[in-house]
């Protein structure tokens, strides 16, 4: 019985130690294993082909011709949200309205450390891929490619940090429904963005890890942390005055 007790915490030591190494580590490796498969020419390379072609398919239809064809069409404007002049803006009045109500700096600090880290990092990776777009010529060496995707990063990154950083300050059932629409509508732009043409699936898939994987080092970067236990909506952070303890081209 003893040697049971014993185990028992340690077991869930090790259970609440998981998430700090295992989800940015599997975001890495997924995001490694698309960029590996872009550079060598991999068998993703293929699939993407297959992907585009039956996106095409539908996209161009009678039946679905409307979604993405047009200033104002859906997708269209989905792939919009992921523009600068659109996403940044959203991610600077949301960090200014959390930094107002916490009387913190740090959503501030989250967000200017999302920004740089997204202009650091994705628009590098586009000119040492220069991967070219669907249906567009190859890329020549030094120019901006589509990989990954610059427009699904930058609508993941300024949404998810806007709503979490709102999110302490909502209740619980509003917290949550802001956390799900964020994940929707982070998808949805990625989804838009093959569905118009603009990306391959893949670039749009490694966009979303590194969308997280910004978002958490931006988090840890200002301070914040995830709540203990249970409480508050999934994703969201601790309030703001709690420091933290450990831890084409579109």
């Amino acid at each position: 019985m003893e040697q049971s007790q014993a185990a028992t915490p340690a077991a869930a030591g090790q259970a609440r130690g998981r998430p700090t190494w295992l989800v940015p580590g599997g975001l890495l490796l997924v995001l490694a294993f698309l960029t590996v498969n872009v550079l060598a020419d991999g068998p993703l390379v293929a699939a993407d082909r297959r992907i585009r072609s039956v996106v095409e398919a539908q996209a161009n239809s009678a039946t679905w011709h409307w979604v993405g064809h047009g200033a104002l069409a859906p997708a269209q404007l989905l792939t919009d949200l992921g523009n600068n002049q659109v996403a940044v803006p959203v991610l600077v009045v949301c960090a200014l309205a959390a930094a107002l109500w916490h009387r913190s700096l740090r959503p501030l600090a989250a967000a200017a450390a999302g920004v740089v880290l997204l202009v650091g990092i994705v628009i590098p990776a586009k000119i040492l891929t220069d991967r070219a777009g669907p249906g567009l010529p190859p890329v020549t060496f030094g120019h901006v490619g589509v990989f990954p995707s610059g427009h699904t990063t930058t609508a993941g990154v300024c949404l998810a940090l806007a709503v979490l950083l709102l999110v302490p300050g909502l209740p619980a059932r509003a917290g949550r429904a802001a956390v799900a629409a964020m994940f929707a509508v982070c998808f949805m732009v990625g989804a838009a963005l093959v569905w118009c043409d603009y990306h391959w699936f893949t670039d749009v898939a490694a966009g979303w890890a590194l969308t997280a994987l910004i978002v958490m080092a931006s988090l840890r970067l200002a301070g914040l942390r995830r709540p203990s236990g249970n409480t508050g909506p999934p994703g969201a952070v601790a309030p703001v005055t709690a420091p933290a303890r450990t831890e084409r081209s579109r």
